[in-house]
């Protein structure tokens, strides 16, 4: 049975959020944001997964991709396990950041992963428990200057709730030398842009659904 919306209202659990490259104890900073959504889980995660289009993402409006895994298409612009991509960040509007990332997970309900363990998807609260009602995909910082004093992996869980509704969780852990100046200086910022990342996506999954 699928999670009713009350059920989701405790998330984040109120003890913090945790990934394993950068789990609760290790972690300086944490961004996070959610929001329902009226189309399919499938659509929504096809949405993030594809990065040939991210026009309607104002925060990230472009994507690189650097490599793909051994058995993709190396022209291939949709995300896989392995994938090693650059974020093209719009932290003000005419100032870009090239982020350096790598895919850590990809759960689907057809394919769950077993990257999580069962006992943390029990009983930790960061994750949703029911591998069979969500898409869930995974990056961390890899790369660059900025991996030589940052750790970083952010996820995404697509929670299905009926056959066109939704719940979008995403959050970010960072740790390493250089979160304490990240969380110093565009804390707030990145909040705010996290939650702009989930609007947007709502906005363009709801519009893809509507067209059918």
């Amino acid at each position: 049975m699928a999670q009713r919306p009350s059920d989701l209202s405790a998330w984040p659990p109120s003890s913090g959020l945790t990934t394993p490259i950068v789990p609760r104890k290790d972690t300086v900073l944490t961004c996070s944001a959610s929001v329902q959504v009226h189309a399919p889980a499938s659509l929504v995660f096809d949405t993030i997964l594809n990065v040939n289009d991210y026009s309607w993402n104002q925060w990230v409006p472009r994507v690189s991709i650097n490599s793909q895994p051994e058995g993709v298409d190396k022209d291939s612009e949709t995300l896989h396990m392995d994938t090693e991509f650059t974020f093209h960040v719009m932290m003000k509007p005419s100032s870009e950041t090239p982020t350096q990332l790598k895919v850590t997970d990809i759960s689907t309900p057809e394919n769950p992963s077993s990257y999580i363990p069962t006992s943390t998807l029990e009983n930790d609260g960061t994750y949703s428990e029911n591998l069979q009602e969500v898409y869930r995909i995974a990056w961390k910082v890899h790369g660059g200057f900025a991996s030589r004093g940052l750790k970083g992996e952010r996820f995404h869980e697509i929670i299905a709730l009926g056959e066109n509704e939704c719940e979008v969780r995403t959050w970010e852990n960072q740790g390493g030398v250089l979160a304490h100046a990240v969380k110093w200086m565009y804390k707030h910022t990145l909040m705010e842009k996290f939650q702009l990342w989930c609007d947007d996506l709502k906005r363009a999954s709801e519009e893809k659904a509507a067209r059918g």
